[in-house]
């Protein structure tokens, strides 16, 4: 049997690298300790945002939203942190700042010189340029 070999260097699913293994792949990986293991889960985080954004269907948006879901488990369970802490920093926040319900969309900010919102803004240059008049 010939085969075609193709780079991945991604984080896969466990039970997906069994699966092909069983159904005659070469499927070559090895176990990462948890400094790797945090590191491509940041990959793949960011790899099932992307797919989130390009979306057409809401069975595809519920899909990689369950992916990122999988992803935020298993950052807990490597950083031995509770999913309910997650859950009550996300409940405090939107108590204290509220959601995204109102759906506003900031196209600039002022901010007194001095202030904790100049300040911010200044740590991030390239995040929040500063507009000159």
């Amino acid at each position: 049997m010939k085969y075609r070999k193709f780079k991945q260097n991604k984080l896969w699913r466990d039970k997906l690298v069994d699966l092909m293994n069983q159904n005659q792949s070469k499927i070559h990986y090895k176990e990462l300790d948890d400094q790797e293991f945090i590191e491509q889960l940041k990959i793949k985080l960011l790899e099932e945002a992307q797919e989130v954004c390009c979306t057409n269907t809401k069975e595809d948006l519920i899909e990689e939203l369950a992916d990122i879901l999988e992803i935020i488990s298993a950052f807990c369970t490597v950083q031995n942190i509770a999913f309910q802490e997650i859950i009550n920093i996300k409940n405090k926040k939107h108590n204290n700042r509220g959601g995204f319900e109102g759906r506003k969309f900031v196209t600039i900010a002022e901010h007194p010189i001095g202030s904790f919102g100049e300040k911010y803004c200044l740590n991030d240059p390239e995040k929040y340029p500063e507009i000159l008049d």
